[in-house]
């Protein structure tokens, strides 16, 4: 099972401000060991962030280019904005707290043996907020995802922990993999990436190669509408068609080893 205790700016990492340029544009540029105050831009490939504290958010959304953050810590605070994202990026041993959504896996990343957690409030009662949210090409790999913002009338609350919609594009493509999936606020613990599939989504019905292997679903103890805790409000998992080309559920369970199917 994840450990989420090891994740974040490794203990006794002396760090020191970084009063550089937010927008990294300099190739395999390298940023060790500093608190950095500030969103940070990715502009070129190869841009490495270790051992840092960002007070803000990391996101790249150019083809061109790249980044890997490792053990570090982002706290994207009180705002409604995402903490990681959302192209072209490796995410290893990272905390993420705050924004209203703390990954965003557009396309190609690879999130592994991190923590996302704490996601803000949002006091207008309008985002809908989750952990990571998956949609192409994505490998999410031995974390632990909670969403755990509390709800804010009219709207504004956790959807899940991980999240795929047919909004924008097919949710396509995407390794689940050995994660743990807090029990939250949100009305499901994972949408399975067929949200939308009645045709209430453009894309809804496009899903395919999405396969959820070997994780372990936390039931908590609030009790959903059937009076057995479910992980989220309704139930631990969405929207997963073992219909589509490429999907696959297997060895999936509740965290008291019992089978959980979708």
């Amino acid at each position: 099972m994840p450990d989420d205790t090891n994740t974040g700016v490794p203990a006794g990492t002396v760090l020191s401000d970084y009063s550089g340029p937010l927008v990294l544009d300099e190739p395999g540029a390298t940023i060790d060991a500093r608190t950095i105050r500030g969103n940070v831009v990715i502009a070129a490939p190869d841009i490495r962030i270790t051992r840092s504290h960002i007070l803000g958010t990391v996101s790249n959304e150019l083809a061109s280019a790249s980044f890997t953050i490792t053990d570090s810590t982002v706290d994207a605070g009180p705002l409604m904005v995402t903490g990681i994202g959302s192209l072209n990026f490796v995410a290893t041993r990272v905390q993420v707290t705050g924004g209203n959504r703390s990954i965003l896996c557009g396309s190609d990343c690879l999130v592994e043996y991190s923590y996302v957690h704490g996601q803000a409030t949002d006091r207008t009662g309008v985002a809908h907020e989750s952990g990571i949210r998956m949609s192409q090409r994505s490998v999410i790999r031995f974390n632990t995802i909670a969403c755990d913002a509390p709800d804010v009338p009219p709207d504004a609350g956790c959807s899940a922990a991980l999240t795929g919609y047919g909004d924008f594009e097919p949710v396509q493509d995407n390794l689940v993999q050995g994660n743990l999936f807090r029990h939250g606020s949100g009305g499901f613990c994972a949408y399975g990436g067929s949200s939308g599939a009645d045709g209430s989504k453009p894309f809804g019905a496009d899903a395919s190669g999405i396969r959820f292997v070997d994780n372990v679903w936390e039931r908590g103890t609030q009790p959903g509408d059937h009076g057995e805790p479910v992980c989220g409000h309704w139930g631990p998992v969405t929207d997963f068609d073992p219909s589509r080309p490429g999907n696959d559920w297997s060895g999936n369970t509740w965290d008291d080893g019992r089978p959980l199917e979708p």
